[in-house]
């Protein structure tokens, strides 16, 4: 059986045990409990006190986990931000140095159809030329000049 000793909580503003301590009963004064006679620890109390020794330990390990686990976390945030920055700048870099590869693409496409349209115009000119030639042998004599014409047409064709 517990006992409980009540005094008015008023009373006592001092030193000394504070008013609350008597509303509990006291675990070590209770004759009930040690039946058995000895001073000893009892074993119900023990095995509680050792289970919430261990449940404290065990929440500060988890505690440090959680912690440690927090700061992987942090590290590994702050590092895939400097990759994201430096791939955002070589992205950067290669799409600049794209634009710079199509703006010369295009320049050499309108050169090289620069180029087909002059190399065209000086063949018709050329094919032209061969094409006088070979009237005016035809229609003025033959000869060396004729026939060199002809093996000129030949080769430039």
């Amino acid at each position: 059986m517990l006992s409980f000793q009540l005094e008015p909580a008023l009373t006592d503003f001092g030193f000394g045990s504070p008013p609350w301590d008597s509303l509990y009963p006291n675990p070590n004064n209770n004759p009930a409990r040690n039946s058995s006679g000895s001073d000893g620890p009892d074993p119900v109390e023990e095995r509680r006190r050792r289970r919430m020794v261990s449940n404290r330990e065990s929440a500060r390990r988890s505690r440090m986990r959680k912690q440690r686990h927090l700061e992987g976390l942090r590290v590994q945030s702050a590092r895939l931000r400097a990759e994201n920055r430096e791939l955002a700048s070589r992205l950067a870099t290669i799409s600049h140095h794209c634009l710079l590869y199509r703006h010369d693409s295009n320049r050499l496409r309108a050169e090289l159809a620069a180029l087909r349209r002059r190399f065209n115009e000086i063949n018709s000119f050329l094919i032209f030329r061969q094409i006088q030639r070979l009237s005016s042998a035809v229609c003025g004599g033959g000869g060396f000049a004729s026939g060199s014409a002809i093996a000129g047409s030949s080769i430039i064709a």
